[in-house]
C-alpha cells in the first residue's frame, strides 16, 4: 500500500491527511493547533498522527500549503534586497519594498530589440558595492518579457561576484508591467532565506521519521511545485491555503463547476470553479500594500472567520472582524475570571502568546512595561488598560494594539466559534464562558443569551451570503463600488416597499473548513443554491494539497513582422523567430513550441506524464496568443530528498 501525506497550515489550525494512493482515498485525518513561533512544530504533529503505525517507507510524497511567504510580506520581515533596475527609473513616486536601489542602462523595445546596450562594468561596481549589506539581488529588465537576455547577462556576472541569492523579473511573471515585476522580484528575494529554512527543517524532520518521499508545496494558482522549486520561488506560494481548499473541494465534492466557499478562523475565502479548473485572476495578487505579478485564483478573502472578534457598535449593531481572537469557548478562563466580564463591562481577554518573550528587546519601554503586567494568566483587557494607567504607561490601548499585531500577545473574546456553543451546534469546547460573554452582550440588545446568539449567527450567515454575490459582481464590473452606494444597500436589505430582492446562484456552494457545516446550509438558502455537504470538509484544504497537479498555463505572443517575412514568439525562457509569410503555418509551427515549453515547465516542476490542452486566439493586427495549459502528475520520485534532504 502506497501513501501520500498533504498537510495545510493555516492561522487558526495545521491539519494533515494520509491519502491511500491505490484506493484513492483519505484514510485518516488530523487537526491541530497552528504554532505560530514555530510552524514546523504543529506541522509534525498533525503528521505524526495520521502516520502513527504505518509503514512510512510507503509514503510517496508530501504536500504542503502554508500562510509562511503571505505572512512573511505582511509583516515586512527579510532582509535589505538590492535591486537593480535596467532601463528605466523610478519617476513617480513609486514605493518599493525595502531595498537598495541603482539604475543600469540597458533597454529593449516591444519587439524584444536592443535600444541601448547594457552597462555591464556598472553592474559589477554595484555587486562590489552592496554585497556586504544585502540579502541578495532583484534583476529587473524593461520589457524583458520581449527579451530576458540583459536579465541573464546581470545574473551570470552576479554568480561570479557573490553565492548570495539572484532572482530575474522574467522567472517570475511573463506579464508587462516593469513595476510590480520590481516589486515581486524584490519580495521573492526577502522570502528566500525564510522559505529555505523553513523546507530544510521539513525535510530534516521527514528524514527523521523515516520518511525520503518527494516535497511538494501548493502554489497561489492552485498547482503544485517541487520544494527545490519552491526554494527559488517562494513569493509563488503566497494564497497556497485558499487555493488549496478550492482544489480539495473540486476532489471531494466531484464538481467540475461551483462557488467554493472556505470558512477559516481568520478569513472567508470564494473562489469560483469552472469546467473543473479555478478561475484565475486577471491580475497579479496584492499582498499587504504590495501588487505583485504573481499568477493566483480570482479570490475573495474576507475578514469573517471563526474566530473572527464580535462587537456591538452603536445603536447595537454587530460587527464581525476584521481582528481575530481565540474564542471564549476555549481560554479555559476559572469562573472567578468569568465574573470579571460583568464587572468590567468587557468581554475581552490577554494572554501571551506561546513564544511571545523572543524579541522584547526590539520593543521600546512602554510597551515591555505593558507586556510584563500580563502574567502567567490571561487578564481582563479593561483591567489591563486600569493597571497600566495606575503604572503611569501612558497610550496603554496603542501599545497593547501594538503587541497584538506583532504577536506578543493574544486576544481572547467572543467570536463565532462561541455562538455555536450557546446554541449547542458545536461545544468542542466550554459553554459556560460564550454563555457569560453571550449574556453581557444581549444585555445590551436587550434579548436572552441563546435569542442573541442564534440573531447574530444568522447575521454572520448573511454577511457570508453578500460576499458570495459581491464576488460575482465584482467579475463582470471590477472596479464596482458597495460601501455608501444606494443601490447595493437596497439589494442588500430587504428590497424596498412593494420590491423584494431574491439572489439566486447558478451553481452549488460547496463548503471547506470547520465551520462549513454549520454555517453554510442557511447561506445557500439566502442565495437559493444547493449546499454540497461533503466527506472530511473540515480539512479540505489539506485534501487538496495531497491531490493537487503540477499545472502551468503559459501565454504566448505571436508577432507578425511583414517588413521582415517573419514572425516572432515570445516563449517563457526564450524568443524565436519564423521565416515565412502564412499565418496559419507560422500559429501551427508556434503552438508546437508553445506545448513543449509548457510541458517542460511541468517537467521541471516535478510533474509527468502531462496532459495538453491549447486555447489560439487568430491574429487580429499582426498578433495572435496561444493559452496552453498543461497538467501533470506529481512524480514519485525519491531522488530530491535523497541528494537534497
Amino acid at each position: 500500500m502506497d501513501y501520500s501525506i498533504g498537510v495545510d497550515s493555516g492561522d487558526t489550525f495545521t491539519d494533515a491527511v494520509l491519502f491511500d494512493n491505490g484506493e484513492d482515498r483519505v484514510l485518516r485525518t488530523a487537526k491541530v493547533p497552528t504554532t505560530h513561533h514555530d510552524l514546523s512544530e504543529g506541522i509534525f504533529q498533525a503528521i505524526d498522527e495520521v502516520i502513527s503505525g504505518i509503514r512510512v517507507e510507503a509514503v510517496e510524497q508530501v504536500s504542503l500549503s502554508s500562510t509562511l511567504a503571505t505572512n512573511a510580506i505582511v509583516e515586512g520581515r527579510g532582509g535589505e534586497v538590492g535591486l537593480i533596475m535596467l532601463g528605466w527609473r523610478p519617476d513617480r513616486g513609486e514605493e518599493f519594498p525595502r531595498c537598495r536601489k541603482s539604475c543600469v542602462p540597458g533597454r529593449f523595445n516591444a519587439k524584444g530589440e536592443v535600444v541601448e546596450s547594457l552597462d555591464e562594468e556598472r553592474v559589477t561596481s554595484i555587486v562590489e558595492e552592496w554585497d556586504n549589506e544585502v540579502v541578495g539581488y532583484a534583476v529587473s529588465g524593461y520589457f524583458s518579457v520581449r527579451n530576458p537576455r540583459h536579465e541573464e547577462r546581470v545574473e551570470e556576472l552576479i554568480k561570479g561576484l557573490t553565492e548570495k541569492p539572484i532572482v530575474t523579473g522574467h522567472e517570475l511573471s511573463r506579464k508587462l508591467g516593469f513595476y510590480e515585476r520590481s516589486v515581486t522580484a524584490v519580495l521573492n528575494v526577502k522570502v528566500i532565506p525564510i522559505i529555505r529554512s523553513f523546507l530544510d527543517g521539513t525535510k530534516e524532520a521527514l528524514a527523521r521519521r523515516g520518511i525520503e518521499a518527494p516535497l511538494m508545496m501548493v502554489k497561489s494558482d492552485g498547482s503544485l511545485a517541487s520544494s527545490e522549486e519552491v526554494r527559488s520561488k517562494p513569493i509563488e506560494t503566497i494564497f497556497s491555503g485558499p487555493a488549496a481548499s478550492a482544489i480539495g473541494a473540486r476532489w471531494l465534492s466531484g464538481k467540475d463547476d461551483g462557488v467554493v466557499v472556505d470558512i477559516g478562523g481568520t478569513t472567508v475565502d470564494i473562489a469560483v470553479l469552472k469546467d473543473g479548473l479555478p478561475r484565475l485572476a486577471d491580475s497579479g495578487v496584492q499582498v499587504g500594500k504590495w501588487r505583485t505579478k504573481v499568477q493566483s485564483m480570482d479570490l475573495r478573502s474576507v475578514g469573517l472567520g471563526g474566530d473572527s472578534r464580535i462587537k456591538l457598535e452603536k445603536e447595537g449593531k454587530v460587527v464581525f472582524g476584521p481582528e481575530t481572537s481565540k474564542p471564549l469557548a476555549f481560554a479555559d478562563l476559572p469562573e472567578a475570571k468569568l465574573d470579571r466580564i460583568h464587572v468590567y463591562e468587557d468581554t475581552s481577554f490577554i494572554e501571551r502568546a506561546k513564544g511571545g518573550d523572543e524579541g522584547l528587546e526590539s520593543l521600546n519601554d512602554m510597551a515591555r512595561r505593558l507586556y510584563g503586567l500580563v502574567g502567567k494568566e490571561p487578564v481582563n483587557r479593561t483591567k489591563l488598560l486600569n493597571r497600566a494607567k495606575e503604572e503611569g504607561i501612558v497610550r496603554g490601548r496603542f501599545y497593547l494594539e501594538e503587541l497584538e499585531r506583532q504577536g506578543f500577545l493574544r486576544r481572547i473574546a467572543l467570536t463565532p466559534t462561541d455562538l455555536l456553543h450557546v446554541i449547542g451546534e458545536y461545544t468542542g469546547g466550554t459553554v459556560e464562558a460564550p454563555r457569560t460573554g453571550a449574556d453581557l452582550l444581549s444585555g445590551e440588545r436587550g434579548a436572552e443569551p441563546g435569542e442573541f446568539a442564534r440573531s447574530v449567527k444568522a447575521s454572520f450567515e448573511k454577511n457570508i451570503a453578500l460576499e458570495i454575490v459581491k464576488k460575482y459582481f465584482l467579475s463582470e464590473e471590477p472596479d464596482c463600488e458597495f460601501d455608501g452606494n444606494p443601490l447595493w444597500n437596497c439589494l442588500a436589505g430587504d428590497g424596498a416597499t412593494g420590491l423584494n430582492v431574491r439572489f439566486e446562484l447558478g451553481t452549488p456552494l460547496i463548503g471547506i473548513g470547520a465551520p462549513a457545516g454549520v454555517f453554510l446550509p442557511r447561506v445557500a438558502e439566502l442565495i437559493n443554491t444547493d449546499f454540497i455537504e461533503l466527506d472530511n470538509y473540515s480539512v479540505g484544504n489539506a485534501v487538496g494539497a495531497v491531490t493537487g497537479r503540477v499545472t502551468r498555463r503559459i501565454d504566448v505572443l505571436v508577432a507578425e513582422q511583414p517588413e521582415k517575412g517573419q514572425y516572432v514568439v515570445f516563449l517563457p525562457e526564450e524568443k524565436k523567430v519564423l521565416a515565412g509569410e502564412e499565418d496559419e503555418a507560422a500559429l501551427a509551427e508556434a503552438t508546437e513550441y508553445a506545448e513543449a515549453a509548457a510541458k517542460s515547465l511541468v517537467e521541471k516542476s516535478g510533474g509527468s506524464p502531462v496532459d495538453i490542452s491549447v486555447r489560439q486566439k487568430p491574429f487580429y493586427h499582426g498578433r495572435a496568443r496561444i493559452e496552453i495549459t498543461a497538467v501533470g502528475l506529481p512524480r514519485a520520485d525519491r531522488s530530491e530528498n535523497l541528494t537534497n534532504g
